[in-house]
Order: C-alpha cells, then sequence, then structure tokens
C-alpha cells in the first residue's frame, strides 16, 4: 500500500512538472521590440587572404553571447557584412548560410561573393565590417498569440581586412542562367509575366564558354530582326523593371533612359554581360534561314507528329513558344518544317544550345513554357 501511494506522489510531482514547462516563456521587451543587442567577440585575426583554393572551407569561427530573450532559446544567425558600421539598407550583404548555435563559421566562397557585390571586381584588400542576425521561431509572447512576434536582433559589429580573390567563371550548365528578356517586341503588349512568354517576352541566350558566376550573371545574346519603328527595353526579372537596359540619346544606360530603338530595319545582334554591365547591339552581318514551322518531337510521342510552336512574329519570325506538358521523362528533339534536314539537340535541360543533328534533350516530368531561337539554337524551358 505505502509503495502505490509513493508511486502516486510521484505522478503527481512529474505531472506539475510538466505542466510548468508547457507554460509560454515570457519574452523581454526589448526582444519583442528589436532593441536588445548581444555581443560579437572579436576575430583571432585583423586580416584574411582568401582563394578559389580554400574555396569550400572557413575563413574563420565567430562567437557571441546569445541575446537575452528573457529564457533560453534556440537561436539562429546569420552573418551581414557591410563596407561601414552603418549597415544602411542598400549598403550591405547578408551570406546564405544560417547557423544555429553561437559559433558561426565565415565560409570562404560566401565572403569572397558577398565582398565582391559591395565593393565590384577590385582585389585589393578591403575593410569590411560584421555583425550578426538573431532570431528565433517558437517564441511567442502569451498562450494566446500562436504566430512568432520576436523581431530579429542584432549584435555589434566587428571590422578586419580582407584580400577577395576573383571567382572562377563557369559554362552555363554548371550556374542557373539569369538572363536578360527583351520587351516591346512581338505583340508590342509589353506583358510583363510569365504569360508573356513568347508573347512580348524574350529571353536572351546562354553561349558556350566559361562565361557565367555562381548567380548565373555573364554573357547573354540574341540575334533577330528589329523593326527601326518599334521600340523595346532589356529587363532583369520577369514581373519587375527595376532593372533594366534602356537608351539615353545615342547610348545604352543601365536602370535609366527610355525605349531602345534601331537605327534601321534589320537584324542585329544584342550581347548583354550582367557582371561588367556592358551591353552592345549591332547589325548582323548575314541573313539567316527562315522555317515555316517548328515543332517538338521525341520518344514522348513515339517520334511521330510534331507538337507545333507558335512563332513570335508574323514576319522574319525566328522566336517560338509553346506549353508543353511531358508526363513522365522522355528525350526530344526541335526540328524545323516536319523533316530532319533542320534539327537541334543538345544532351542538357531545361535550357541549353542545340545544334543541328545534335544530342537529344533530356526532358524532365512537368509542364513548362518552351522558348527556342532558331537562328543560335538557344532552348529554354520554364516550368510552370
Amino acid at each position: 500500500m505505502k509503495r502505490i501511494k509513493f508511486i502516486y506522489l510521484l505522478l503527481i510531482i512529474f505531472a506539475f512538472i510538466s505542466c510548468e514547462d508547457a507554460k509560454d516563456p515570457v519574452i523581454s521587451s526589448g526582444a519583442l521590440d528589436g532593441t536588445t543587442t548581444f555581443k560579437l567577440f572579436d576575430t583571432q585575426y585583423v586580416r584574411y587572404e582568401l582563394s578559389n583554393e580554400n574555396a569550400s572551407n572557413n575563413m574563420e569561427s565567430l562567437t557571441c553571447q546569445q541575446p537575452d530573450y528573457g529564457f533560453t532559446a534556440s537561436v539562429t544567425y546569420t552573418v551581414q557584412i557591410c563596407k561601414d558600421a552603418s549597415f544602411a539598407a542598400t549598403t550591405f550583404q547578408t551570406l546564405a548560410t544560417t547557423v544555429k548555435g553561437e559559433k558561426i563559421d565565415l565560409n570562404v566562397k560566401e565572403m569572397d561573393k558577398a565582398i565582391i557585390k559591395l565593393f565590384g571586381k577590385s582585389y585589393t584588400e578591403k575593410k569590411v565590417y560584421v555583425r550578426l542576425m538573431a532570431y528565433i521561431s517558437d517564441a511567442t509572447a502569451t498562450p494566446l498569440v500562436s504566430d512568432p512576434i520576436v523581431k530579429p536582433l542584432y549584435s555589434n559589429a566587428i571590422s578586419f581586412k580582407v584580400i577577395p580573390y576573383e571567382l572562377p567563371l563557369l559554362e552555363y550548365q554548371e550556374t542557373s542562367p539569369a538572363p536578360y528578356y527583351i520587351i516591346g517586341l512581338g505583340d508590342g503588349k509589353s506583358t510583363n509575366s510569365v504569360a508573356g512568354l513568347g508573347v512580348s517576352l524574350i529571353p536572351l541566350g546562354v553561349t558556350d564558354g566559361k562565361k557565367y558566376d555562381l548567380d548565373g550573371n555573364g554573357e547573354y545574346v540574341y540575334t533577330g530582326y528589329f523593326n527601326a519603328s518599334r521600340s523595346f527595353k532589356l529587363i532583369r526579372n520577369i514581373g519587375s523593371s527595376a532593372e533594366y537596359w534602356g537608351m539615353t540619346g545615342s547610348v545604352y544606360t543601365h536602370n535609366t533612359g527610355g525605349n531602345i530603338t534601331v537605327p534601321t530595319d534589320g537584324y542585329y545582334k544584342i550581347t548583354l554581360n550582367s557582371i561588367d554591365n556592358t551591353l552592345t547591339i549591332v547589325a548582323a552581318t548575314s541573313s539567316p534561314a527562315s522555317y515555316t514551322t517548328i515543332g517538338l518531337i521525341g520518344a514522348f510521342n513515339g517520334w511521330g507528329t510534331d507538337v507545333a510552336l507558335t512563332p513570335t512574329e508574323t514576319s522574319n519570325n525566328h522566336v517560338w513558344y509553346t506549353t508543353f506538358t511531358l508526363g513522365a521523362d522522355s528525350e526530344f528533339k526541335l526540328r524545323a518544317n516536319a523533316g530532319w534536314t533542320n534539327n537541334w539537340g543538345a544532351g542538357k535541360f531545361p535550357f541549353g544550345v542545340g545544334t543541328n543533328n545534335g544530342a537529344n534533350i533530356p526532358g524532365k516530368t512537368g509542364t513548362y513554357v518552351a522558348m527556342f531561337n532558331d537562328i543560335d539554337g538557344t532552348f529554354y524551358f520554364y516550368k510552370k
């Protein structure tokens, strides 16, 4: 009987402790409004020299004291770097890696990319300022509030000197292309959305060679027919015109200027380098062949009847598009006039540069907006 009473007493104690543990934490007012700061300690060294050979390594491990939330919390930290200690919204970079715990490793490649974005392509010694942003995801103020309401908290800023290195350039298939888009051609309605792909949005094409960085910036080209009476711009992101190329007088300008025009009707080649921020538009030296139809054909339909693409223009057309669904992974090609004299393929997907009689395109299951330029063989498959 005494043994039963003892076990019953233990159960009551455990139940009481469990109830206490289940209470919501009491959060400090400074954590709620974001005014609480916390200590980031100085680094071991005052100067670091980065190199591509050590790109996957850590240059340093930052340490800090946990912010005072009023209770012990599971904190996630993100590193931010800036040219100065102000950390104005437009002048700092946030590194991609996040860490739980008060030891935060600084990756060489991430730091190098951030410094180049801040200072440009200059590889001399730079003084940088570093701070931590801390946040938690499971704290609530009262039992009646279920969504996290704690503001991000920031540490003090520390500084050290860094010598960055030039990031190696890659083949386009080693990164995710970030092409600019011609807007204003096609139907002339300037539909700036996914629905405008092929209709009034035309991507500039990738090119072979090590010309691209890890963010997909690099050299993009487009050759096509332009009318002097129709103007256009080049935009960076579908759905936004915040970053673009325009024209001021006879000069192509980045993020300023009006619409771009060509002096006379004809074929022109656009070359845009989004690393160097340069743009050229010159008359093409030769007139390309024109095709009546372009179609998709492959194992998905037993290499039978072509899936027809729609021409963007009613005359002098070389850009084609369609919405295309693959029910299963399958190989296919693009071909002209429902024959094999001119067909394009490449062992790459969802983008690439097709060559005549090239390898089959290894498509993946899904629905896509397919885009194809029959002059340079560039293709994109945008998944919907």
